[in-house]
């Protein structure tokens, strides 16, 4: 290794992809997201009753709900995952500052387990807060991935996808899906958590419209 590349990373703890540290980085954050999907199991909990087992509509009653938030939480994480794969990989390098900031998007992926619990439990899910903290864990994440690319671009790491149409792109797409999240708070305080969760659908709609206006909206 030259001085000079030694001096470059002790000043600006840089690693390229050229580097083990790099590696390492990357495959602790991918066995991370990993990690999260395999604990969303563990959020199943049908108990050890012989009934339950008896017919497909008792298990039904039994793990409904906890199966609908398992499927939501794992395209969810999929989805994060998938997003975090392809933009790491357009990576040059990587340094400190985005592997804290890395750290903080998977500390609120590896909650999503948590909070995934809470609002498939046929107890509580007739409560406002479960869902509320599902919805601001989604947001925390949105948000964080968002400003994982924003700073990437903004300190010349990216290979591709630098563009000011991409980067308008990826943040109108984070804010949107925290938006929604984030808005179905208030609905399930003053209306209902059902309602407030089948507002969550409303990403279909939004998610095809908002490029097609971004375009329009960009000369």
């Amino acid at each position: 290794m030259s001085e000079q590349t030694h001096t470059h990373r002790t000043r600006g703890l840089r690693y390229g992809r050229e580097e083990a540290a790099f590696d390492r980085a990357i495959g602790f954050f991918d066995a991370t997201y990993a990690l999260a999907l395999t604990l969303l199991v563990t959020t199943l909990d049908v108990g050890e009753q012989r009934a339950v087992w008896s017919d497909l509509g008792a298990l039904d009653e039994a793990v409904g709900s906890q199966f609908v938030a398992f499927l939501i939480s794992f395209v969810v994480i999929a989805a994060f995952w998938l997003k975090n794969h392809r933009l790491l990989s357009t990576f040059d390098a990587i340094d400190t500052p985005l592997i804290l900031l890395n750290l903080a998007l998977i500390l609120a992926v590896v909650l999503l387990p948590f909070t995934t619990e809470a609002l498939g439990s046929g107890n509580v899910d007739d409560l406002p807060l479960p869902t509320a903290v599902y919805a601001v864990n989604i947001s925390c994440a949105s948000i964080l991935a968002t400003v994982v690319y924003l700073v990437a671009r903004r300190r010349g790491i990216l290979r591709t996808g630098d563009d000011s149409a991409t980067a308008r792109g990826v943040l109108t797409a984070g804010l949107v899906l925290a938006a929604v999240f984030l808005a179905s708070i208030p609905i399930a305080y003053f209306v209902s958590p059902e309602v407030a969760r089948w507002s969550w659908l409303s990403l279909i709609v939004l998610g095809f419209l908002a490029p097609r206006v971004l375009s329009r909206a960009t000369p």
